[in-house]
């Protein structure tokens, strides 16, 4: 009989639904400790860059627009900031200094003069679009930024570069402290106890 049930248990078990998004990281290995007690946000990156909040991908997008009549003498800035209210005259201004923003096709600056027609085309990466989301939860909970630290769980695979975006986004927003998590060691060699030293 339990031979029977066996394969039935281990085939019962591979088909329950798991809610949420299975993200497979690959943590990299470290001894060391934190002593940090403050609540934590965690964001998780894979092995191929895709940024992860609560349950969800944050993916790069690329936000597309024609400019209105009635729009045809606002700054740039203030036309991105007002058809997508997620983002800040900052975000813009990086996004137009980093080469992000095109108008019909060519570089933007912000001083450029708009005309009713002119394409805009705005290209965000995950970090830009993490940002307000890590804000609103950080409101949502009642806490102000430098309370709560920022738990980054990337894959040892991931670029140093993602994970600088990332401490510089949460170093714009203020928040308390950043963590990059790691695994510890591997228990395959046997434990040896630091030797005492006595005073």
């Amino acid at each position: 009989v339990l031979f029977l049930m066996l394969p039935l248990l281990l085939f019962n078990t591979s088909m329950v639904f798991k809610p949420g998004i299975e993200v497979n990281v690959d943590l990299p290995v470290s001894s060391q400790r934190s002593g940090v007690g403050d609540p934590s946000l965690a964001v998780a990156v894979d092995a191929n860059g895709i940024v992860y909040f609560r349950g969800g991908p944050v993916l790069p997008d690329v936000f597309s627009l024609k400019v209105s009549e009635e729009e045809e003498s606002l700054p740039l800035s203030e036309l991105l900031v007002n058809r997508y209210p997620d983002l800040d005259s900052n975000s813009v201004l990086r996004a137009v200094e980093q080469g992000r923003v095109l108008v019909n096709d060519r570089l933007a600056r912000l001083d450029d003069q708009l005309k009713s027609g002119q394409q805009v085309e705005l290209e965000l990466p995950s970090t830009e679009l993490l940002h307000p989301k890590i804000i609103q939860a950080i409101e949502q909970g009642g806490l102000q930024p430098g309370e709560v630290s920022l738990l980054i769980q990337a894959d040892k695979a991931v670029r140093h570069e993602v994970i600088i975006d990332l401490c510089t986004m949460a170093g714009e927003i203020g928040v308390g402290h950043v963590l990059l998590a790691s695994r510890p060691p591997d228990f395959s060699q046997p434990f040896e106890p630091q030797p005492r030293t006595e005073p």
